[in-house]
Order: structure tokens, then C-alpha cells, then sequence
């Protein structure tokens, strides 16, 4: 049963229109040092008032150095290491949406699983994860400007929705409420794949209403995952893909010269969705225990990468 406390839909936005724009500022004229030192003091604040955040980025780290994932035991301030990690994401987002992000900072592994449909003229149930730079894909080649419906939750985030939405380098990309999907939109998105859009849908973090979930293992543990991808795939006929993004660089401080360079991964996880009956439950399992290996593959090559602050392992 739901935790309100403990959901990820109920944390508080630390995202602040007014501080990004300086830091992004500041970053642009004087480089990325003094960025990071104007940078440090916030991202202590937050992870000595962000409790929950604290103990999730503990737990996670925990875990992912019992999977061999982590070369050191995690130690009291591997978290403030982490939440640091996560805000220099940030700026590399901004940078993206900004269109600063140049091209040859992004790797794409398995590319002609977009550009072999893009061809085609058909689109694809896509999963994402709260992972890396995914908007480095922005400006990358072949995939740039791909017609896409971003299905968000964006109550908790309307201060970085604000900034997504003035950008013009996503003005390709609808943005879709998830929790207001009813039969209607549905139809609607139909329309869109027949035009060749594709949906990028979160794939690790359960429905803020809806049943929808099931239990996988996660780094060692059972975690639940939404199955709303997989049915949404299956409704509309659609192939069902993962992307995972993480930094190539492994230190959590990275490069000072510039941008960080990162990797996307896409993988197949159905041709076709179909979802018999008497067999639903287990083939949403089936597929979700793919994504989530395939999370673990993107997370053995940069821990740091998931930023998902809140109680994962558990969490119903």
C-alpha cells in the first residue's frame, strides 16, 4: 500500500528557474570550476535538508556496491558525492535544451533500432529511466528532432518543466500528462503512431494511481516496476524499446575542460507486444525484467548515473 510520505510523486522540487539560469550563466562565461564551486554550497543544503533523499541515495549506493558495482564501500558523504553528481546532470541538460550540447559529446549504441523505424514511418513504445542525460539525444544525427510524445508527471517538476518548455530545441516533442490518460487520449495517441511518433514512457518509477506494477529483480532485490509501458505498447500495437543514458566518465567530478560525454542505449525488448490472456501478468513481468537488466547494465558502467531519491526497494 502507497506510503504518501515515501512516493516519489510526493517529493518537493528543489529546482529553483532563477538559480539555474545563473549557474548556467556562469558556467558559460567563466567555465566549469567555478561553476562547481558556486555549486557545492547548494547541493550540501539540499542533502542536509533532503532526508529522504539522503537514505534513498545511501540505500541505492548500498546496494550497488554489493553487486560489485562500486569499487569502494560507500561512506557517510557518498550521497552528497551523488546528489552532486545529479545536479552537474542538470547543467548538462540545460546546455542541451539550450543548444549548447555539441553532437560529439554523445555516443548512441544500437542507433538502427530508431533509424530502421524512423524509415518506415513507424513509431515505438520507448522506456526511459531517471538516468543520465537523455536529453543529449536532442542534437544527435539521424535522430534529431524525431516526432516523440513525452507521456510526464510534471506536478512535482514544474519549475524544470517551465524551463524545458521555452526551449526551441524541443519543440518537437509533445508533452503528455500521465496521469490524465483515459480512453480518449489513448485514441489520440493512436493517431500520433500512425504518423510515426514515438513514446517515451518512464520505466522506473511506479504509477502515482494506478495498479499497474509488477516485481522484479533489481541489484539483488525485488523492486516493482510499472507495467503501463508494456500495456500502452500492447493497446497500440507498437514495438516495445528501452533507452538507459549514462556519463562515460566514471569519477564523480569529471572533466573540468567542458561538457560531460555521455552514452544512450537503446534495446529491443518486443517486436510486438501481445499480452494473452491468462498469461498478461507474467509476459509484463517478463518484459520488465528485461528493462531492469538492462538498467544494470547501464549502472555497472557509471553507479552514479540513476537518480531516483526516494525509497525505490519497497516502495508500493
Amino acid at each position: 500500500m502507497r506510503n504518501a510520505k515515501e512516493h516519489w510523486a510526493d517529493k518537493v522540487e528543489h529546482t529553483s528557474v532563477l538559480g539555474i539560469k545563473i549557474l548556467f550563466h556562469l558556467h558559460r562565461l567563466f567555465g566549469k570550476l567555478p561553476f562547481r564551486l558556486a555549486l557545492a554550497p547548494v547541493v550540501f543544503c539540499i542533502w542536509i535538508s533532503d532526508k529522504m533523499a539522503r537514505l534513498a541515495s545511501e540505500d541505492y549506493l548500498q546496494r550497488a556496491y554489493a553487486n560489485g558495482y562500486l569499487n569502494r564501500k560507500p561512506g557517510p558523504f557518498s550521497s552528497l558525492c551523488h546528489m552532486f553528481y545529479f545536479a552537474e546532470t542538470i547543467l548538462d541538460k540545460m546546455l542541451v535544451i539550450w543548444s549548447e550540447q555539441a553532437t560529439e559529446n554523445l555516443s548512441v549504441e544500437n542507433e538502427a533500432l530508431m533509424t530502421d523505424l524512423l524509415a518506415q514511418g513507424k513509431g515505438a513504445v520507448v522506456l526511459t529511466s531517471h538516468m543520465g542525460c537523455v536529453e543529449a539525444l536532442m542534437h544527435h544525427g539521424s535522430l534529431y528532432k524525431i516526432p516523440s510524445i513525452a507521456l510526464v508527471h510534471s506536478a512535482n517538476t514544474a519549475q524544470y518543466t517551465r524551463l524545458v518548455e521555452r526551449s526551441n530545441a524541443l519543440g518537437h516533442i509533445e508533452f503528455w500528462e500521465v496521469t490524465e490518460l483515459n480512453p480518449a487520449s489513448i485514441m489520440k495517441l493512436e493517431e500520433k503512431c500512425k504518423k510515426g511518433y514515438f513514446i517515451f514512457i518512464a520505466g522506473d518509477r511506479i504509477p502515482i494511481h494506478s495498479k499497474a506494477i509488477t516485481a522484479v529483480s533489481f541489484l539483488g532485490s525485488e523492486a516493482h516496476l510499472p507495467t503501463g509501458g508494456v500495456i500502452l505498447a500492447h493497446m497500440l500495437g507498437l514495438p516495445l524499446l528501452s533507452m538507459t543514458c549514462w556519463r562515460e566518465s566514471t569519477s564523480a567530478f569529471g572533466d573540468l575542460k567542458g561538457q560531460n560525454r555521455y552514452r544512450v542505449r537503446f534495446a529491443k525488448l518486443a517486436d510486438q507486444v501481445r499480452l494473452p490472456r491468462g498469461k498478461r501478468d507474467q509476459e509484463c513481468q517478463r518484459l520488465m525484467q528485461q528493462y531492469a537488466m538492462e538498467l544494470e547494465r547501464g549502472l555497472k558502467q557509471s553507479p552514479l548515473d540513476w537518480f531516483n531519491f526516494y525509497r525505490f526497494w519497497g516502495a508500493l
